[in-house]
């Protein structure tokens, strides 16, 4: 049997993001989220956590986007918001990234969570930054020190298939499954085995509830596999956020709007004996 955990990152985005993942829960195709502390949508998100007590809520550690709870100079441009992940890669490769400030952001966004009323169950971070060595380094004392789960963006399985259709995505698979095993033998606390997401599929497949059935399955048996959403509404809020590349990133957008009308249904694996739902903290 699997034990699945269905997370949605980027509660506190927005506010339509919010209600979107809220849904999702309420539907009972959510077992945890990840929340982002820095974004528009915070305070917001914490109200919700109050009235949804069984929904686990993580940390969605956030270096890419919004501003920073702390002074970070070598994290952000000079309009005081962090740089784009694409930007913030370069840096780290130059030595342009100070190891201290992203340990003392870390520390600042998990102890903002705290003070919004939530107890943080695990961490992972906005668009996999932590699997940055890095980043990883930086953050990895106060994860031991705070005992706190780990997401890893383990992939369930490396197909020589792929290697032939999609090299790309072949060699960043090969390339978080390498910096997986060196994370989980620095790390003593529980993570997931692998990680499955419908971000992993062909750009045209339109996910359905079998899509993510499917992508569980391809997790080997008796591990536990995380199944990462992204569910949206796409509201005028969203749009409001990126005014300048609004328009590049209209196809993850259309993904996690199709990921919303999924799970907002009937639950996904109600009837499927091979699959236990649980959270970072239960397993």
């Amino acid at each position: 049997m699997r034990k699945v955990i269905i997370n949605a990152d980027d509660f506190g985005l927005c506010s339509s993001v919010n209600a979107a993942i809220v849904a999702c829960y309420q539907a009972g195709n959510l077992t945890s989220t990840t929340c982002m502390v820095n974004m528009p949508g915070t305070v917001e998100a914490a109200q919700l956590a109050a009235a949804n007590p069984g929904l686990a809520i993580g940390l969605h550690f956030c270096l890419t986007e919004g501003k920073p709870l702390t002074s970070s100079p070598s994290l952000t441009a000079a309009n005081g918001e962090f740089y784009d992940r694409g930007t913030l890669m370069r840096r780290i490769v130059r030595g342009q990234v100070k190891t201290q400030e992203i340990a003392a952001e870390f520390a600042a966004q998990l102890a903002k969570l705290r003070s919004l009323g939530i107890a943080p169950t695990h961490t992972d971070s906005h668009q996999h930054t932590h699997m940055n060595p890095f980043v990883f380094r930086a953050i990895l004392p106060h994860i031991r020190q705070q005992k706190l789960p780990v997401r890893l963006a383990t992939p369930p399985q490396l197909s020589t298939s792929l290697l032939f259709t999609r090299p790309a995505r072949y060699a960043k698979q090969w390339v978080l499954q390498q910096m997986s095993n060196l994370f989980r033998k620095q790390l003593s606390v529980a993570t997931n085995d692998c990680l499955v997401s419908v971000h992993q599929l062909p750009a045209a497949v339109v996910p359905t509830a079998d899509t993510f059935r499917q992508l569980v399955a391809t997790a080997p048996d008796d591990c536990v596999v995380e199944l990462m959403v992204h569910p949206y509404i796409m509201g005028p809020d969203v749009a409001a956020l990126y005014p300048h590349d609004a328009a590049a990133r209209e196809p993850f957008f259309a993904k996690c709007v199709q990921e919303f009308e999924v799970l907002r249904q009937v639950p996904v694996f109600k009837d499927d004996a091979q699959v236990q739902l649980t959270t970072f903290q239960s397993y």
